[in-house]
């Protein structure tokens, strides 16, 4: 896998809503394995490669990130904001983020609050409210008055770097690394068994919303959704509450919020993955959603699961992932496209 490419994808701008800058990076990086390629009026990028037969496989990816949204711009120059997407107020104070204008600026801001030496001792004993921050942009008032406008967002801010064994961090692995996992399996594909759609979807940050109108159109004989989950194997997590675990392969998703996956997908995965020696996981979790929530009822229904990529500190600007476990989820979703699986 060619790590550079998820590089570029994390340091790309893409709040749900606002993901025309990966569609377009997308778009340059499939071009040439792909069969058809389109974008549907919510914004989703569907990519076919055409198989063997006439059963249709959805892949799908989001290529949103959580993120925020300026909603007020002081007469002191600080900006107030607003999230997008399930955003822990605790990651974000004291942190960088790119503030990205209607006008196509990008401006560096710094997220504040009141400093220590003027707040109480039980002040400081608490977390500080996503309403007590905002940007510091560096401008006066009338300066940010006029390069900076309601509804402009921004993106954490952080470089991707690769440390440890094996090991990368940066901002947006959930989902560029989906998204990375996806292109590398189009670059892949030779001759599959399904009718192939990639789906780099919308918005499913905020509820899901690009997949089901993906879905509803493609008429998927089978789905999977890449994307991350979170791994609890840190300090103070008790075992039985990891989820998942840094290195230990693939999540294959039996239960989550929004989904119980189909019981004859879930074994067949299963089975797949003893047969092709691919390490996988079995991911139960009692919170949180993917993709697969909207595709799975989509028209009559259609059997879906979640291909899970380790996570830890998700949904923060140090979001760190395993290199082996994406390598083994690329595994499992080109096994499952390359020929017919019996569910």
């Amino acid at each position: 896998m060619d790590f550079s490419t998820l590089q570029q994808l994390t340091q790309l701008p893409g709040v749900s809503g606002r993901e025309s800058a990966v569609r377009r990076f997308i778009s340059q990086q499939v071009a040439p394995y792909a069969d058809d390629v389109k974008t549907d009026a919510l914004g989703n990028l569907i990519v076919l490669k055409k198989g063997t037969s006439d059963k249709n496989l959805l892949l799908a990816a989001h290529m949103d990130e959580v993120g925020l949204m300026i909603h007020y711009i002081g007469p002191d120059g600080f900006l107030r904001f607003v999230p997008v997407g399930g955003i822990d107020p605790r990651t974000l104070l004291a942190q960088r983020v790119t503030v990205h204008t209607s006008s196509g600026e990008a401006l560096l801001g710094v997220i504040g609050t009141r400093p220590a030496h003027v707040t109480t001792e039980a002040e400081r004993g608490k977390a500080v409210p996503i309403g007590d921050l905002f940007i510091d942009v560096g401008l006066t008032g009338a300066e940010a008055a006029a390069r900076i406008q309601p509804g402009d967002f921004a993106t954490l801010r952080r470089p991707y770097e690769e440390f440890g064994s094996g090991r990368l961090t940066a901002k947006a692995l959930d989902n560029r690394s989906g998204v990375f996992v996806l292109l590398e399996l189009l670059k892949a594909l030779k001759n599959p068994f399904y009718n192939v759609y990639a789906v780099f979807t919308v918005q499913e940050e905020v509820g899901l919303r690009g997949a089901g109108t993906a879905a509803y159109g493609i008429e998927a004989h089978l789905a999977l959704a890449l994307d991350t989950t979170g791994a609890a194997d840190i300090p103070g997590s008790a075992p039985q509450n990891y989820i998942t675990a840094l290195g230990a392969g693939v999540g294959v998703t039996a239960i989550d919020a929004r989904t119980i996956t189909h019981e004859g997908l879930f074994n067949a995965l299963k089975r797949l993955c003893l047969a092709k020696n691919i390490r996988y996981q079995v991911r139960v979790a009692p919170r949180g959603g993917n993709d697969a929530g909207a595709i799975h009822q989509s028209k009559t229904g259609v059997p879906c699961c979640a291909l899970s990529i380790p996570t830890r500190y998700i949904h923060s600007n140090t979001e760190v992932q395993c290199k082996s476990d994406l390598e083994q989820t690329l595994a499992l979703a080109l096994a499952v496209a390359q020929e017919e699986l019996v569910i």
